[in-house]
């Protein structure tokens, strides 16, 4: 495939309406739920066939939701990428977890099947490889608004298992009381690098969550559709859905524009037969902004959101959103003219 066609991603756009795309799945299995979904939230943000000179996706900075007209050249690679490039044109960046032995080449293909038993050089292999949502859209000086990227959990070989060290219950055999529990791996790495192969980024994690992807087990949090964010309303909503089921909270400011990073994993401590994912989010550090994090600040949620089947099985329900809403700026004063779909409260199963 050229780099042209990767970037513009056309062929993407009509395999939507034909895949049964789930990206909730542990490396983005397949699911017909999403089909439609899948279609209509890339509708409004293609690219022009030829970069260069003509129009370019704004999804980095959303608050422009329609097309704009630059008359900047295409980045070239960077140098330390170019081998990689040379070996697979569908590597488009290179996701680094301090910490942790992550610290992979990001491939993208054609759809989100290909690379969950391919390697970086499209060797076929179990452990598969770091992949970009196929939907998400790049050009060489520009992101998307959310790039979500997935990983299997497996023990060997290149993955996203230590993924779920920032859960706080990693190490204490899943007790549901706060004994054992450690946000030690947050607070000690609080960004992540996520360089595409033209520019770095840098990004400051703010939230992370354990999560169902099948009704049976409660409602669906489908946080994988949002590859685009284009309105106030799509950008609130989300981060409320995410924050109230964060399990621990930081002292991390989110604002409309932000550039988001979605990391997403299998992770089954309720047994292999309940589908769930570990997902970590982090937003790019702006322009001029320090990378530093006052972690001192971060604290563990012993009440984050969870799904019918954990209710079912640990008792109790959700006590309501708890978190600094004052850290999402605007987000206050929004909802006092909107309807959120967020949620308030649940009840048990």
């Amino acid at each position: 495939m050229s780099r042209k066609s990767k970037l513009t991603r056309a062929a993407a756009l009509a395999a939507a309406a034909l895949m049964m795309l789930s990206a909730g799945a542990c490396g983005g299995e397949n699911n017909a739920a999403d089909a439609n979904a899948s279609e209509s939230q890339t509708s409004d943000t293609t690219t022009s066939a030829e970069e260069s000179t003509s129009k370019v996706t704004t999804t980095t900075v959303p608050k422009v939701t329609t097309t704009t007209t630059t008359t900047l050249p295409p980045l070239p690679v960077m140098d330390e990428y170019t081998e990689w490039v040379e070996k697979n044109d569908d590597i488009i960046g290179w996701i680094k977890v301090p910490g942790t032995p992550i610290d992979y080449p990001c491939v993208q293909g054609e759809d989100n099947s290909y690379y969950l038993e391919h390697d970086y050089e499209k060797n076929e292999i179990k452990n598969g490889a770091c992949f970009i949502d196929y939907l998400c859209e790049f050009t060489t000086r520009t992101r998307p608004a959310n790039t979500i990227i997935y990983g299997h959990n497996m023990i060997s070989g290149p993955s996203f298992a230590k993924l779920t060290t920032y859960c706080p219950w990693y190490t204490s055999g899943y007790n549901r009381s706060a004994t054992g529990f450690s946000i030690q791996q947050y607070i000690n790495n609080p960004v992540v690098t996520f360089n595409t192969v033209w520019s770095e980024g840098k990004y400051k994690v703010f939230a992370a969550m354990f999560v169902n992807t099948q009704e049976e087990h409660g409602e669906v949090f489908r946080y994988y559709r949002q590859r685009t964010i284009t309105s106030e309303g799509e950008f609130y909503d989300y981060l409320g859905n995410i924050l109230d089921r964060s399990q621990f909270y930081t002292d991390v400011d989110l604002e409309y524009g932000d550039e988001l990073l979605t990391l997403s994993t299998c992770y089954y401590p309720l047994g292999n037969n309940i589908d769930t994912r570990f997902v970590l989010f982090a937003r790019r550090v702006r322009e001029g902004e320090s990378e530093e994090v006052d972690t001192s600040k971060a604290t563990l949620n012993l009440d984050p959101l969870y799904f019918d089947y954990w209710y079912k099985v640990y008792g109790g329900s959700w006590g309501g959103r708890k978190w600094d809403t004052s850290k999402i700026k605007g987000f206050d004063e929004y909802y006092k003219t909107h309807d959120t779909t967020a949620p308030a409260t649940t009840t048990t199963a």
